[in-house]
């Protein structure tokens, strides 16, 4: 079984040997150990500071999701945007500091300050879940949407948030070591109850 996943940092799980020294990451990030109690091959396309956008480019664009027999996406916060410049995808966050040039860092804090509108991020996230969702259907692979918002309760198939499963220090609000297989259980344990597969 061929294993779709995508998201942000708190899929991508670089944060555990980057910034906490946790060796093999990799092998200990949930998406891993989803597919290993699954009996399944993990595909983790998810990259850090990604966004919403990232992951329906890669569902649409850089992947063919027919290819797979499940897919585990974890959407992330609907703030965050990506654009093309320089010939590569860049993503943009409300607080990033380095990007190319100045010009673009001022862009973009100009455009949070000014333009950003919750109600614009909000209804772009609503588009893009629902074509997240129209999109796995058409291809008949099995989905779980999650999101990493507890704002989102109901409307996601599972909540990966650090009010629900802590953080792994007080100035880094991304899951813990010990967090990644109590992620995976539940993941698996939704999967189990909803006969997604």
């Amino acid at each position: 079984m061929k294993i779709y996943f995508d998201g942000c940092s708190f899929t991508n799980g670089g944060y555990l040997g980057a910034r906490h020294g946790v060796e093999n990451h990799k092998e200990k990030r949930w998406s891993k150990l989803v597919a290993n109690k699954l009996g399944g091959e993990e595909h983790n396309f998810s990259s850090s500071g990604g966004s919403n956008q990232t992951i329906l480019r890669n569902i649409t664009v850089n992947h063919d999701i027919s290819d797979y027999d499940l897919a585990v996406i974890l959407m992330t916060r609907s703030d965050r945007f990506e654009f093309f410049h320089n010939g590569k995808w860049h993503h943009v966050l409300p607080s990033k500091r380095n990007y190319d040039s100045e010009e673009i860092y001022e862009f973009w804090k100009s455009y949070y300050k000014n333009i950003h509108d919750k109600t614009y991020a909000r209804t772009y996230e609503e588009m893009i879940k629902k074509s997240i969702k129209a999109i796995c259907k058409s291809n008949n692979v099995p989905l779980v949407l999650m999101s990493n918002h507890a704002r989102n309760e109901g409307s996601y198939d599972l909540i990966i948030s650090t009010e629900k499963y802590g953080q792994i220090t007080p100035s880094d609000k991304h899951p813990s070591l010990e967090a990644q297989s109590i992620i995976a259980d539940d993941i698996c344990n939704f999967i189990n109850i909803t006969s997604v597969l």
